[in-house]
């Protein structure tokens, strides 16, 4: 059974004397740089007419930051397929440019086709895929040097990996040493048609170099319906991390074999619980004609024992504490007995029982997400929340249209490659997916959920070693980005820079909003207080009208600068 990882947020992290964004007309210094050659960019076809085509290829990026090089460092294929270098120089504020790579083959678009990706697994590794199903591994050479003595790319291995006719676009790429030999993984997406909908393919394919070359040495698959919110290898390359709105699941493995899961004999449920954060409530059903005096319930911190007249309904160790003194059970008039465990932490138990039990089943109420949501709330409240207060409740009928989220059902997951199976899950319902980015170059990309008003910044990091712990760290807030970013209903592109100084919402060919956290100290606005007057944080909202520079085709935020590409243009808009 997979064990529940519960998002909560670091207290620390979050400004509950954050009031909101004003508006600064001042214009931000930008400089513009005119393409040698255009942005190559594929549009879909009669073919590829599902939800799931238009996100891929609306969405993609073509502008693409080479994470293991510190400088301005950037790349785009150009109409002529040919990976295009540019850098920029903070201190002259001038582009640079170079083709450092040119896609084999040239093959004629033909309908099924995807955009070229790029992707940077190490300091000196590429992947290419060129979008008509071939995939190439590329010897960049050292990317940090300059770029007069930047050398041509070679070409060291290309394969058609799925076979004839399947096209994909690259995810995520991880190169690991192991006894002189390198492993390079590699995970693709393709999109895939049955009788009644589209399913997305994620395709998990390691090659070996042994100093004689590259050779596929395995291939796996998951697949599932609808969107992928988010995909990555985790960094011992063990697991996936997927979150998506529908169950994704190995459906071929040419390393281990995968076992078809036994179904369990039907089991007869003689207990129901229900939980909160706070606590869980046991219901079970006595005989008609019940005598009171038989029902033995025995309940210590780690141990419970329900029975009545020698019928055992639960019996077992607690998957954590309670405080056994609080407990308290109803016996009604029809023989329904309600038992009321005090949780002694305040969390989500993934089960009641360690390791499991059939007898009983749990019972999901919509009041738990209530419950979560009041919570988080922050913010929103007619009195001012400090650190050592009761955080008060928003209530959802309150909640206008732009705030409620669009992925109901998005769960965050890892897949273990070994068992094929899920070992963990953190349910979204309540935090609407934003974005991703990675914010450190060797560990997977960054969560960027809805918690309230605010979005949270997540890191998964890998599985620790002999235990069964999944650390997911809350490392920074974009405060009361979750609600401005909902209202911007034409968003193309949605990210933040590393540091997390600002946020952006990018619209396909007319505005870019940009978010500045930090508050403004000039800021003549005042807050009632307990009858005292007292400064309140407001950040900064820009506004950059791209309308003059044509329709945003990709976008990377740094500490410094945000850079926009467009199909002639690239433009660094400076973030003072």
């Amino acid at each position: 059974m997979s064990s529940l990882v519960e998002l909560r947020p670091d207290r620390r992290l979050l400004d509950y004397d954050f009031e909101g964004y004003k508006l600064n007309l001042q214009a931000l210094p930008h400089y513009t740089y005119d393409l040698s050659a255009p942005v190559d960019k594929v549009y879909p076809d009669e073919i590829q007419y599902s939800f799931i085509h238009a996100k891929l290829f609306a969405l993609h990026n073509h502008l693409v930051l080479d994470y293991w090089d510190y400088s301005f460092n950037y790349y785009y294929v150009d109409k002529q397929q040919q990976v295009r270098y540019i850098t920029f120089e903070n201190g002259s504020k001038k582009f640079h440019s170079n083709v450092v790579y040119d896609v084999p083959a040239h093959e004629e678009r033909r309908s099924g086709h995807f955009n070229l990706c790029l992707a940077f697994p190490s300091p000196n590794l590429a992947l290419v895929s060129d979008g008509t199903g071939y995939l190439h591994i590329v010897d960049t050479g050292s990317r940090t040097q300059p770029i007069s003595k930047y050398k041509p790319w070679q070409t060291l291995e290309s394969s058609l990996v799925l076979g004839e006719g399947k096209y994909f676009i690259i995810v995520d790429a991880r190169l690991l040493e192991n006894d002189s030999i390198e492993t390079l993984h590699c995970l693709l997406q393709s999109v895939e048609q049955n009788e009644s909908h589209f399913n997305s393919i994620l395709t998990w394919i390691t090659f070996d170099n042994n100093g004689q070359g590259w050779k596929q040495t395995t291939i796996r698959q998951v697949q599932g319906k609808g969107i992928v919110h988010y995909a990555a290898i985790e960094t011992s390359c063990t697991a996936l991390y997927i979150a998506s709105d529908h169950i994704f699941k190995f459906t071929s493995d040419s390393e281990t074999e995968i076992k078809e899961e036994v179904k369990d004999a039907p089991r007869t449920i003689i207990y129901t619980w229900l939980q909160t954060t706070e606590d869980i409530t046991v219901t079970l059903k006595l005989e008609s004609n019940f005598d009171r005096k038989l029902l033995i319930v025995s309940v210590t911190p780690l141990l419970i024992k329900v029975s009545y007249a020698g019928k055992v309904f639960i019996d077992g160790r607690l998957k954590h504490k309670v405080d056994s003194e609080l407990t308290t059970w109803n016996v009604q008039e029809n023989g329904q007995v309600d038992i009321l465990l005090t949780k002694s932490e305040s969390m989500l138990w993934d089960e009641i029982i360690t390791g499991g039990d059939r007898n009983g089943e749990q019972i999901m109420d919509a009041s738990l997400v209530e419950e979560v949501h009041r919570r988080l709330a922050h913010l929103c409240s007619e009195t001012e929340v400090t650190t050592d207060q009761t955080v008060p409740g928003l209530a959802t009928q309150d909640l206008e249209e732009c705030d409620v989220a669009s992925e109901e059902d998005t769960v965050l997951v890892r897949l273990d490659a070994a068992t094929h199976k899920v070992t963990h899950r953190a349910p979204l319902s309540v935090h609407q997916f934003l974005f991703s980015i990675r914010i450190e170059t060797q560990e997977v990309p960054v969560l960027a959920l809805r918690h309230d008003v605010d979005a949270c910044i997540w890191q998964p990091y890998a599985q620790l070693i002999n235990s069964e712990t999944w650390p997911v760290k809350h490392q920074g807030t974009l405060s009361a980005f979750g609600y401005v970013q909902s209202s911007k209903q034409n968003r193309k592109f949605v990210t933040c820079p590393p540091n997390f100084s600002y946020s952006v919402v990018c619209e396909a060919s007319k505005h870019i909003f940009i978010y500045q956290n930090g508050s403004n100290s000039d800021c003549q606005l005042r807050k009632r207080t307990g009858g005292a007057m007292k400064n309140v944080k407001v950040g900064q909202q820009h506004v950059f009208n791209i309308d003059k520079y044509g329709e945003v085709l990709g976008i990377n935020a740094t500490n410094e600068y945000l850079f926009i590409l467009t199909e002639t243009k690239l433009i660094a808009i400076e973030i003072q």
